[in-house]
């Protein structure tokens, strides 16, 4: 479905696809129903190892079509430098633009879409091509509502209020979340877990802390015990929650 006039595609959508944490049976009905039905399904790949955890959760669902998809890999380099990003921005935004000439195109990525995901930086670059492009966003579940799951605890009750932030924040902007919030979610803690927890430690807040990694998946761990982190190798997909009102006593943990 070719445009009629550049920065156009006629007829085509682009559909933010969220596939959830890890699962694939918590992909919702409307994203299986454009994943079994999209001629082309595009997908974030790993810079590191060439890897995709959201191709990963939806690999059944892709082999199980009568239709074989055409799949695009699109590279997302983890850097600060605006140059590879622009030039990273530039050939996605290349590579999506031949697809959606042929028609849909699905860009899935894990938890929700919209929250910490590549897909803000995709569309960045697709608009500037594309500026009338039709744009379709399925929600999904996130890490911590996967966790709050897993481990049966509600995050937040009543007038509580909750925050979620990169623990790679200064140690100023983490205190002051923590002052004003009942629950902090710490996002990307991998690199920071010695620094964070002296901070919590030093509140004595380490008890009212969870750890969970690989949320949804076989590799799933809850630690309750969160100074046990100390001198582990923590994976990227972690997250530490702090409720300071505490924790009840239901759910795993190891």
């Amino acid at each position: 479905m070719k445009g009629s006039e550049p920065g156009s595609i006629d007829g085509a959508t682009l559909y933010g696809v969220s596939v959830g944490p890890g699962s694939p049976d918590l992909l919702t009905i409307r994203a299986l129903r454009i994943l079994e039905s999209v001629p082309t399904i595009a997908y974030p790949k790993s810079v590191s190892d060439g890897g995709s955890q959201a191709r990963d959760i939806v690999s059944e669902y892709i082999a199980a079509r009568t239709v074989v998809p055409r799949i695009v890999e699109l590279v997302f380099p983890m850097t600060k430098d605006e140059t590879i990003l622009e030039q990273a921005r530039n050939e996605n935004a290349r590579l999506l633009s031949e697809s959606l000439a042929l028609g849909d195109v699905a860009f899935i990525s894990i938890g929700d879409i919209l929250f910490y995901s590549t897909f803000g930086n995709l569309l960045t670059g697709l608009k500037k091509v594309l500026p009338s492009l039709k744009v379709s966003v399925v929600p999904g579940v996130t890490s911590f509502n996967g966790a709050a799951a897993r481990i049966v605890e509600p995050l937040v009750q009543g007038s509580e209020s909750f925050a979620v932030i990169p623990a790679t924040y200064e140690a100023s902007h983490l205190e002051k979340m923590i002052d004003l919030h009942e629950t902090v979610v710490f996002m990307k803690i991998n690199r920071v877990i010695p620094s964070l927890l002296k901070m919590l430690d030093e509140r004595g807040l380490l008890p009212k802390c969870l750890y969970l990694e690989h949320v949804e998946t076989s590799r799933e761990l809850v630690i309750r015990d969160v100074r046990s982190l100390l001198g582990r190798e923590i994976p990227y997909m972690s997250l530490l929650i702090l409720r300071k009102n505490g924790w009840g006593d239901h759910g795993k943990a190891s």
